[in-house]
């Protein structure tokens, strides 16, 4: 069972491998500049430390009613684990 306070409090650069973070960095600038960018495949690391494959995901900016920016939020619909 997934914990809701770990699963929305933890840095989301902590999911990614070490050796994919310099690349997740120049990505997440992007979604910053653009507001969006979808069709993203990436490694990620699950809270119990399983590797998985994220599938075209969409990954979005998060502003309030006064463009006051908050964070980054990512959807997707497939992911694979890495066995």
């Amino acid at each position: 069972e997934v914990n809701r306070e770990t699963f929305t409090q933890t840095p989301s650069r902590l999911t990614a491998e070490s050796m994919e973070r310099e690349e997740r960095a120049a990505f997440l600038k992007a979604v910053s500049e653009y507001g969006y960018v979808d069709n993203y495949t990436g490694i990620r690391i699950s809270s119990t430390g399983r590797r998985f494959y994220i599938m075209q995901a969409t990954v979005w900016n998060l502003t309030d009613d006064n463009d006051v920016f908050h964070g980054q939020a990512a959807a997707f619909r497939q992911f694979r684990y890495i066995e």
